[in-house]
């Protein structure tokens, strides 16, 4: 069975899905709409899309839909697609909570299969031209479907998002809902507090260091976004914010008192449990080891570093240029499959005269 594709909202997620949904086998074609004619032109020209159609025909052909617009948009999408969806169709949805979302979908009636959606994958460059083939790889993709979603649907729709190369996880909206508080919206209201903290004073934004600047990253993300995401979460963000609230203040306290073992006890207890999260940079899943290796700074290096690699049969699964000093050298980071495999690249790339040691 070919089915077609629509995807409402043409930025960076949808823009992404439909680059590799287009390679899916069973997809027939893959429509597009948004209220931004260029996103929509742009799209079609990379190839994202087979066509751009009005939005109650691209909900009229859906065999499936994917929401991929801010979640306070899709009350009125619900109300204005519902009346042209075909009984079989599946809907789902791009968005970071899924609780909120899974009330708004299940306005939807039962011959509609609903089935929330969180691909944890984005990028730095909003837009359509943050799109992306391969910004779901080894990507976890969260789904949510509703109690009375069959199975089929479910297992029809994991079927066609293995063409973005994402890793499916099953998962209830509020145990979703809880676990990103924790992971991502707890991060991004401390990373928003450390900034703010600073009082945008000159001398300490000079003086604000790579670990600053690493740990505020995600305090530059689109504050519209981000208001969605926080307000439509509020009730977990609020009590994870509890938590975090109790830490610091139990850590001011031990501090006020000159508590040497308790600080050191608290210190300890951090890293042993940041060293044991899974050496993956991409969701939730184990599945990637890193080496971190200092290149000299000349043309061919990140290829020169390849070769070596293909000599030994090892696939370089991520790679990310962490600094650089012109004209003297840089620090990379590569991504393999396996703990063994990365042995086996650093003892490449050290008989080979690269420094290069396992993260």
């Amino acid at each position: 069975m070919l089915v077609n594709v629509f995807i409402i909202g043409i930025g960076m997620i949808g823009g992404s899905l439909g680059l590799s949904l287009k390679e899916s086998p069973i997809v027939n074609q893959v429509m597009g709409y948004d209220t931004d004619k260029t996103s929509l032109e742009k799209a079609q020209q990379i190839g994202a899309l087979d066509c751009s159609v009005p939005f109650e025909e691209g909900a009229r052909q859906a065999d499936v839909v994917f929401l991929c617009t801010p979640p306070g948009t899709y009350p009125e999408l619900i109300t204005r697609m519902r009346p042209f969806l075909k009984p079989g169709c599946i809907v789902t949805d791009t968005g970071s909570t899924k609780q909120y979302i899974m009330s708004i979908l299940g306005q939807l009636p039962n011959d509609i299969h609903v089935i929330g959606g969180h691909p944890m994958a984005g990028s730095e460059i909003k837009g359509i031209n943050g799109a992306d083939r391969y910004l779901f790889e080894n990507a976890v993709y969260i789904l949510t479907p509703r109690e009375k979603t069959p199975d089929y649907a479910r297992e029809f729709l994991i079927e066609l998002l293995v063409a973005t190369g994402a890793r499916v996880k099953i998962m209830e909206p509020a145990r979703h809902d809880e676990l990103v508080a924790v992971i991502s919206h707890i991060p991004h209201l401390a990373a928003v507090a450390l900034v703010n903290s600073t009082g945008g004073e000159k001398d300490a934004l000079i003086m604000a260091a790579g670990g600053f600047r690493d740990t505020t990253r995600i305090a530059s993300s689109d504050p519209l976004l981000w208001e969605d995401i926080l307000f439509t979460n509020r009730n977990m963000v609020m009590n994870k914010l509890d938590g975090l609230i109790e830490q610091l203040q139990d850590l001011k306290l031990a501090l006020a008192r000159e508590d040497h073992e308790h600080i050191n006890t608290s210190l300890c207890r951090a890293r042993s449990v940041r060293e044991s999260i899974p050496r993956v940079h991409r969701g939730l899943l184990p599945g990637f080891c890193d080496i971190v290796c200092i290149v000299p700074d000349r043309p061919g290096i990140i290829a020169h570093i390849g070769a070596i690699l293909g000599e030994k049969n090892i696939n370089i699964i991520d790679i990310e240029i962490l600094r650089v000093r012109e004209g003297d050298g840089g620090t990379i980071r590569l991504g393999v499959l396996s703990e063994a495999a990365a042995d086996e690249a650093v003892k490449a790339l050290q008989s080979r005269g690269i420094k290069a040691w396992v993260r």
